[in-house]
């Protein structure tokens, strides 16, 4: 079976495509996540708050939403940044990558 040029060029360029698809980096918070004194390392996802009043110390190297509803729904009232710390009132979830 003989290849034409346009087929020999396009299995090498599926080929790296496929590869740079499947190498892709995650996007994970690397580090320290403490909510209200308890540590969560390398934190991912959603996180529940006291309604009242939270203390969120941010020592990693994403930012964190505050949001106003339980799972991480409703509106984003805060974003406390990497390396960042605040005392979070009225807000119900957490949310990191």
């Amino acid at each position: 079976m003989k290849l034409t040029p346009n087929a020999a060029l396009g299995v090498p360029l599926m080929i790296a495509a496929a590869l740079a698809l499947g190498t892709s980096p995650t996007a994970a918070a690397t580090g320290d996540l403490a909510v209200n004194g308890t540590t969560h390392t390398d934190p991912s996802g959603c996180y529940a708050l006291d309604g009242t009043a939270s203390i969120v110390d941010n020592l990693t190297d994403e930012a964190a939403e505050i949001h106003s509803g339980a799972d991480c729904t409703g509106e984003v009232v805060e974003v406390i940044q990497a390396g960042d710390d605040s005392r979070v009132t009225e807000a119900q979830s957490l949310y990191i990558p």
